[in-house]
Order: C-alpha cells, then sequence, then structure tokens
C-alpha cells in the first residue's frame, strides 16, 4: 500500500522535472516574449535595398578562345599534334618524330578548325573550349578536339 501512496508524488516529480526542461520565453529590451534585442533593432533600421544587378555582355561567360599554340593528343589510336601558328608537327607510334605540314587556321562560331595535308591525306583538326579526358589519365584538359584524317575520324583533347 506505501506503492499506491507514493504515485501522486512520483507525479508530481516527474511534471516539475519536465517542465524544468522547458525552455523559458526570451524576452527582450521591450519585455514581449519572443522578441530578441536583434530584432527590435532591425525593426527600427530602413528596408535595405538589393544590390544592383549590372548585366553586360562583357560579365557574361565566355568560353576561353583556342590558343594559336597548343598540343592535341588522342587515344586508342594513339596520335599527337603540335600545333604553333601555321605549322603543324604530326606524331603517332609509328612516327615517333612526327611530320610538320603547314596548316591554315579559320576561327569559326568558337571553333579553331586547321587544315593540312599527311602523306597526302586531307588532316582536319576542329578544336573547340570543352572540358575534356583523355580516358587514359586523371588529366582534365580545357579543349575538345575531332581530328578527321582521310576517311578515319578521332576524338581527342587539347590545352
Amino acid at each position: 500500500m506505501t506503492t499506491i501512496r507514493s504515485l501522486p508524488a512520483l507525479a508530481l516529480m516527474v511534471t516539475v522535472s519536465l517542465a524544468a526542461c522547458s525552455p523559458e520565453p526570451a524576452t527582450g529590451p521591450t519585455g514581449v516574449a519572443g522578441e530578441s534585442a536583434a530584432a527590435v533593432e532591425a525593426d527600427s533600421m530602413p528596408p535595405a535595398e538589393p544590390p544592383a544587378l549590372v548585366a553586360t555582355e562583357a560579365a557574361a561567360v565566355m568560353p576561353a578562345p583556342v590558343p594559336p599554340s597548343f598540343r592535341a593528343i588522342g587515344t586508342e589510336p594513339f596520335w599527337s599534334a603540335r600545333v604553333d601558328v601555321d605549322k603543324l608537327s604530326w606524331s603517332t607510334p609509328e612516327q615517333p618524330d612526327g611530320l610538320v605540314v603547314p596548316v591554315k587556321r579559320q576561327d569559326v562560331e568558337g571553333k579553331a578548325i586547321l587544315s593540312g595535308q599527311v602523306e597526302g591525306r586531307a588532316l582536319v583538326l576542329e578544336v573547340s573550349a570543352g572540358s575534356c579526358s583523355d580516358g587514359m589519365s586523371d588529366t582534365v584538359y580545357p579543349f575538345t578536339v575531332t581530328r578527321r584524317l582521310g576517311n578515319d575520324t578521332q576524338r581527342g583533347c587539347a590545352r
């Protein structure tokens, strides 16, 4: 029977304990519950004006132009081209020393198109800005390349 008499006392202790866990409402300098000093200060300040938005064509992000000199590579089949303005040094595993050929460059719609001849076959490199992976390393190149040699078309990267 002593257990039944202590139940009201236990209930009172639980209620008091839980009430102690509840946060009291914060009062600010105005004495209004839930209003902090920062909120009162913010209410007394004029509204902030949004920053001016300036949109110009110059501010737009444009892809980097293809530089006059760069190195392009392709894998499987392996090939590389080192371009220096109007000369291209073309090499493959079969021709590691490479061939130097003159090229003409046209810039069309953000792409550099270089054309020349390698051993009697037309060579065209089409280079444009874009993230590129060679598929064999973790290197990320800033330009993508489409290489056409005669009827053979391959993809590659450049920097």
